[in-house]
């Protein structure tokens, strides 16, 4: 049993290990990474009310991954063409999501900003 679980640990940090040089040797976050940290929050940008706890954890990641201007535009281009090919994403839920979840994402989430402009 005891080798079962130093071999998790292990796999574990490996994993972690790679997904950390992966997202630094890249120029820019990918739409796939801003994606899989937004996934939880699809009931909320459909429905409103109030965003889950993991809605609200993945936004604190995606702002952690995305800490400079080239990620922060790529992650707004990600985020605006989500919110334009997921039907029934309301543009209101989306800008007050940062907000609701109390992250300040530095990124706009609407269906028309303007990722050029983030600095």
């Amino acid at each position: 049993m005891r080798n079962v679980s130093k071999t998790r640990n292990m796999l574990l940090f490996v994993v972690t290990l790679v997904m950390v040089i992966a997202n630094h040797e890249g120029e820019a976050i990918q739409c796939s990474q801003v994606n899989m940290y937004l996934a939880p929050c699809l009931a909320y940008l459909r429905g409103g009310g109030t965003p889950s706890v993991p809605c609200c954890g993945g936004l604190n990641s995606l702002k952690a991954a995305a800490p400079e201007k080239p990620d922060k535009q790529a992650a707004c281009q990600c985020l605006k063409d989500a919110a334009n090919a997921i039907p029934g994403i309301i543009d209101d839920n989306a800008k007050q999501l940062p907000v609701k979840c109390g992250v300040n994402l530095g990124v706009p989430f609407s269906k028309s900003v303007d990722c050029t402009s983030i600095n």
